[in-house]
């Protein structure tokens, strides 16, 4: 009997696949995740983010997919186990990728047909992961992570024996394995808080068995190791993520925390040729355990109808088991358990006091200032080096000091709280609240307890009525202030060169006045309590200002041609609900000449000036500026004598002279 046997070849068909990096919801939802990785489940992203784990971290993760159901994915545990050091194991019996190429045997044998399948298979898996991180520093990590791939290859062999009947057909399959372990080497490093920077150098294979036939070597997994460079934005609500790689491979992606512990994260992915991923997903952290969610949606048009041809498959190969254009869009959910939950406690925070309204005028003056302080307690049996650390999201800067120190058993310590101006500038106009958390921290980086609170940053304007802090808002070296003033005693220099030399600064003075008389007017402010000052240079281009911004503008003009000045503060002298500030300046005239300028001793004051000497000091109304400096002089040395010689002031402490120095 004489067989015809024919042979038709389908499309390949892909029955299962799943990536190992999508084995974390929370960095499948983000894509750009590398330099956040912190847990059990995403440490194949970057070993180095190990070593943010605390104590321990054990993550479980499923997934639903139209073609394949509801399924395990994977489970991940990860260990600190010293200091610096952190290793991690994952189990994933769902990254798994089956190709299929069913073929049909036609055999003839007369008026009978008989058909015959012979397949032939192709298993990808990446079911075992191990990493171990080093922190050399507190910037600097390190990592490298190995996953073990197998590759199995099977097809269905026939054997046709011709009968004096019917052909007898017998059917075996035979079955190739490969092994490989992939390798990867990362990096993280921290400029600051918000910032980190990473590097990675992926897929170094190492062949552990190889016995494909060459039959199906173009089918194997190929072998591009990879540099991948990845930054990572953090603030306290949003994190922005952003990868490229050397296979022209870019990633980016979000995290936004509308409230506390609920995540709300969005990614993109293109390789800039045929293949792009879209995903969304979402968090939320309660106490140890921590539930993510993540929806993943393949872009790219490869495999739309699930049928693959030959061509097609050359095209695209498949270089890594964890991530490739043949993907489907899938569902998946996560739960983890942060073992920080179980840490013993070493440290106790006794007491906080801090200021709870900061002045951004009193900050800009000191590199830092002393706004508080903590009291921390350790409730241990042992010897610790403890840390203080502040989360914040502000343009000024909150730390303790000392931040590091060590703390003996039941020992209390106070440590200082400092404000600083940090690297922005004071733009806010209004007031605003900061959110604090401030962390106590024993050796294993574990926040033994956590604080938050609030304060009130006001507005740069804002002011807290107290006029030795008045000073702070006074600007001798402004380019407008000095640009003013120059030009004001440029143009009198004729008259100034005429006076005698000891009237030099009373002249300088007298015309700065009278020139601001022409282009200012005073406004009344009733409240002086809690209030509202221009700096000296917004007064001038706004031409107008309070009784605040007035002594501000002309002890800024004095100063910044050499001349001393003082603030007169008067309190509850004319009416129990008022308060009052005026300027006195130092003509720099000696007492026995002071008839060179006015034969009226109640005109002016004699004190000490800076150097020990006592001279001519003259009081100036600044409120009067559109009357002229005489005016304003007269007025002036009426208050300050009714202020001090006759009511008082000084001696019932409701009136005094505040010295601004240079």
């Amino acid at each position: 009997m004489k067989l015809r046997l024919l042979v038709f070849l389908t499309a390949f068909n892909l029955v299962k696949i799943l990536a190992q990096n999508l084995t974390s919801p929370q960095a499948t939802a983000m894509s750009g995740f590398s330099v956040f990785t912190n847990s059990a489940l995403s440490f194949v992203l970057n070993p180095a983010g190990l070593t943010k784990i605390y104590d321990w971290n054990i993550g479980l993760t499923g997934y639903y997919q139209s073609n394949a159901g509801t399924k395990m994915l994977s489970f991940g545990i990860a260990k600190r186990i010293s200091e610096n050091q952190s290793v991690a194991f994952m189990y994933s019996p769902g990254s798994k990728i089956e190709l299929l190429f069913p073929s049909n045997i036609t055999i003839k044998s007369g008026d009978l047909i008989l058909n015959v399948e012979f397949d032939k298979k192709i298993d990808f898996s990446s079911n075992y992961g191990l990493g171990w991180a080093l922190r050399l520093n507190d910037k600097l990590k390190i990592g490298i992570s190995s996953n073990y791939i197998n590759q199995t290859f099977s097809e269905t062999r026939y054997n046709i024996q011709p009968t004096d009947s019917l052909p007898h057909i017998s059917i075996g399959t035979l079955e190739y394995k490969s092994a490989i372990l992939r390798t990867k080497l990362a990096l993280l490093y921290e400029i600051d808080k918000k910032l980190t920077l990473g590097v990675s150098f992926e897929n170094f294979d190492m062949k552990l068995n190889d016995e494909i036939p060459n039959e199906f070597k173009e089918y194997k997994l190929k072998n591009e190791p990879k540099v991948k460079l990845s930054s990572g934005l953090k603030t306290e609500n949003f994190k922005l993520g952003f990868e490229i790689s050397s296979q022209t491979e870019l990633l980016t992606g979000f995290e936004f925390v509308p409230v506390e512990n609920l995540f709300l994260r969005s990614g993109f992915y293109t390789n800039l040729k045929n293949f792009s991923t879209f995903s969304i997903g979402a968090g939320f952290k309660t106490g140890m355990f921590q539930f993510d969610i993540a929806y993943f949606k393949n872009l790219s048009k490869i495999w739309n109808d699930n049928k693959l041809t030959q061509d097609e498959f050359a095209q695209n190969p498949i270089k890594d088991v964890e991530f490739n254009p043949f993907i489907k869009d899938r569902l998946s959910l996560s739960v983890s358990i942060d073992g920080a939950g179980w840490y013993e406690k070493s440290l106790r925070i006794k007491e906080v006091e801090i200021e709870d309204e900061i002045f951004p005028h009193l900050i800009g003056q000191f590199e830092k200032r002393k706004i508080g302080y903590i009291e921390v307690e350790n409730i241990s049996r042992k010897k610790i080096n403890a840390k203080v650390d502040f989360e914040l999201s502000s343009y000024i800067d909150i730390e303790a000091e000392p931040d590091e120190f060590s703390i003996k058993p039941g020992e209390t310590k106070r440590i200082a709280i400092l404000v600083s101006p940090g690297a922005g500038k004071f733009e806010n106009p209004e007031r605003s609240k900061v959110d604090i958390k401030l962390k106590i921290i024993a050796t294993k980086q574990i926040p033994d307890e956590v604080k938050k609170f609030k304060i009130s940053l006001r507005g740069k304007n804002d002011w807290n009525g107290k006029v030795e802090d008045l000073i702070f808002f006074v600007k001798f070296d402004s380019p407008e202030i000095t640009s003013f003033a120059r030009k004001v005693i440029w143009e009198k220099k004729d008259t100034i060169e005429k006076v005698e030399p000891i009237l030099k600064k009373f002249y300088q003075a007298k015309f700065l006045f009278d020139e601001l008389s022409k282009q200012i007017i005073y406004v009344s402010d009733p409240s002086l309590s809690i209030d509202k000052v221009q700096y000296p240079d917004e007064t001038l281009k706004l031409h107008t200002g309070d009784c605040d911004d007035l002594v501000v503008l002309y002890a800024s003009l004095l100063g910044s041609v050499g001349i001393d000045v003082a603030f007169v503060d008067v309190k509850a002298m004319r009416k129990s609900d008022e308060s009052h500030v005026y300027i006195l300046f130092d003509s720099g005239i000696e007492p026995k000449f002071a008839n060179l300028i006015t034969e009226n001793e109640k005109k002016y004051v004699v004190l000490k000036n800076k150097h020990g000497l006592e001279t001519v000091w003259i009081p100036i109304e600044t409120t009067l500026v559109r009357d002229g400096f005489e005016k304003a002089w007269e007025i002036g040395a009426d208050e300050f004598f009714n202020d001090f010689e006759v009511n008082l002031g000084y001696a019932k402490g409701k009136a005094r002279i505040i010295l601004i120095q240079k």
